[in-house]
């Protein structure tokens, strides 16, 4: 699963692509798909833009989530990723799908919970 907070400008997606892979070369397209709304936010990475470490292991990717989903709902959201030779290409159709799992868009602030400290009385009948 991964985790984004909204709002945030500097954050990290952490998938494995690389099992399905059959370009040597190319683009990943990212499709998040809102559970509730049915939006869709595409994000397009290069496979140069891979910034971990191991990446036959793990790809990790940089994304601001503040200019990516600043206008989209908070909650869960499917995404697919697909393997592609296009940097323009938003279209699904024909492309080879490498992972798809669930992301939570989780709000900028968390809820905070207010209780209260009020005598609670009853009465009860014995009979």
């Amino acid at each position: 699963m991964i985790l984004l907070t909204k709002g945030q400008t500097a954050e990290t997606i952490t998938v494995t692509l690389n099992e399905k892979r059959t370009l040597d070369a190319g683009y990943y397209l990212f499709v998040f798909t809102h559970i509730l709304t049915k939006q869709i936010v595409n994000k397009i990475y290069s496979f140069l833009d891979d910034i971990s470490s191991f990446q036959d292991r793990y790809n990790e990717f940089d994304i601001n989530t503040e200019s990516v989903f600043g206008s989209y709902p908070i909650g869960q959201w499917l995404y697919n990723i697909y393997e592609q030779a296009s940097s323009l290409n938003t279209d699904v159709t024909g492309l080879n799908e490498v992972e798809r799992g669930i992301m939570s868009l989780r709000p900028s602030t968390e809820f905070s919970f207010e209780s209260y400290n009020e005598a609670t009385t009853f009465k009860t009948y014995n009979g």
